[in-house]
């Protein structure tokens, strides 16, 4: 008898990744897979199968009473396999790997620096920065660690707190601004809905008035370039701020702007060697290189 083929992982995340974007144009771009690739692999599966899992329109994919076993089984299969390789990597107890550290563009200057510290103390685990200003999914091995600053920290991590982080108005260098000049007062650089999330974002909606906005941006390394061009006053992150230069402080750290600099692995990795080893590291470097209270 002629034994059918076994669908794989990389089946299980296409499955996966149709049910949550409802398309497989939208799955096939999230899996970095071209249109024609995806359609076939799902052919192949729904071959397999023996039975339609999705139903098409004109409005994207449907499943299916068989494709909703499909992908709820493919969540616990993935879910599985990604349990099994933190739980491997948490038993490293030698280093001797490499740690991916995920981070928001703001901490790129003070992560690099504390790596190098870092591999200066422990020369055998190495470092890879990872960029993004979204929440790295640390529930799927796309990194090791997270460094971010925010009021509170999504659940289902282990998180430590490193520090506050102080935040200010600040204004061009060269910028005329009214000692009387109420805080709220001239011109601002506003946030769009990237950032709306942000402490600051809630702050400037409360305080500022929307026809006071000269410029809206997506990431705060854009809100102090307008603000060093003059474009407006931005609420910006002391420690990054004042290490650009071009820019100064007008206003005293704001207490009702709360932000947090959180240090966050997954739980299954907290037994691994290399991950303690730069937390304990981070905690002890990171608040006296960033004034953090």
């Amino acid at each position: 008898m002629r034994q059918t083929a076994r669908l794989s992982l990389e089946d299980f995340e296409l499955l996966r990744a149709i049910g949550a974007h409802g398309s497989l144009s939208g799955a096939a771009k999230a899996l970095a897979l071209d249109h024609s690739s995806a359609f076939r692999r799902l052919a192949g599966i729904e071959a397999r199968a023996g039975t339609p899992l999705f139903r098409r329109s004109r409005t994207g994919y449907t499943a299916t009473e068989a494709g909703a076993v499909a992908i709820e089984g493919a969540q616990r299969i993935l879910d599985d396999a990604d349990q099994l390789q933190r739980q491997l990597a948490g038993r490293d107890a030698r280093g001797g790997a490499r740690l991916r550290i995920t981070i928001p563009d703001t901490l790129a200057d003070v992560a690099a620096r504390l790596c190098a510290a870092f591999a200066a103390a422990h020369p055998q685990i190495g470092c890879d920065l990872l960029v993004s200003n979204a929440f790295v999914n640390l529930q799927q091995p796309e990194a090791d660690v997270a460094l971010r600053a925010c009021a509170l920290m999504p659940s289902g991590l282990s998180v430590r707190r490193v520090g506050s982080i102080a935040t200010a108005v600040y204004a061009a260098s060269g910028a005329k601004v009214g000692k009387r000049e109420a805080l709220s007062e001239g011109a601002w650089v506003g946030f769009d809905d990237n950032l709306s999330h942000l402490s600051s974002a809630l702050w400037l909606r409360a305080n500022v008035d929307e026809a006071r906005i000269a410029m809206r941006v997506n990431s705060l390394p854009a809100a102090l370039a307008a603000c060093k061009a003059g474009v407006g006053k931005a609420l910006l992150p002391c420690y990054f701020a004042d290490a650009a230069g071009g820019v100064k402080r007008v206003s005293q750290p704001l207490t009702e702007v709360p932000t947090e600099l959180w240090f966050a692995i997954h739980p299954d990795l907290r037994r691994s060697a290399r991950v303690r080893a730069l937390r304990e590291f981070a905690l002890g470097w990171l608040p006296k290189e960033m004034a953090l209270s």
